[in-house]
């Protein structure tokens, strides 16, 4: 399935950063995307209409999860820089090391849809 299966879950505002995501993707944009995609995921969490589709505890279960902690303490530290240091988090390879991330932050944004809305 793919994300677009799952936009009828979605609020107004969470579709429109969906697309945006997408472009993100497709355009290299990786920073964009790891900060849209936690974007995303958080406005998933904090709609009260999800509450229709989502069981709490499912919630709570990707609210603690490694993933979900691991991309909002990367989305923190690009956006709530440190410096100074070279590159993005002290790596020379910066490029290398946000794709990485953003396919990482792609794979849980992919695993929140399917845990979330199954």
């Amino acid at each position: 399935m793919t994300l677009d299966n799952y936009s009828k879950y979605l609020n107004p505002q969470n579709k429109i950063l969906l697309e945006e995501y997408k472009r993100a993707i497709q355009n290299k944009m990786w920073v964009t995307t790891i900060i849209l995609a936690l974007t995303i995921i958080d406005n998933i969490l904090s709609d009260e209409n999800n509450l229709y589709y989502i069981d709490g505890l499912d919630i709570n279960h990707f609210k603690n999860s490694r993933d979900f902690h691991w991309l909002r303490l990367r989305r923190n530290q690009i956006l709530h820089y440190e410096g100074p240091k070279e590159g993005f988090f002290e790596n020379n390879d910066s490029v290398n090391v946000l794709k990485i991330d953003s396919l990482k932050a792609d794979k849980i944004v992919k695993k929140c849809f399917v845990d979330l809305f199954k």
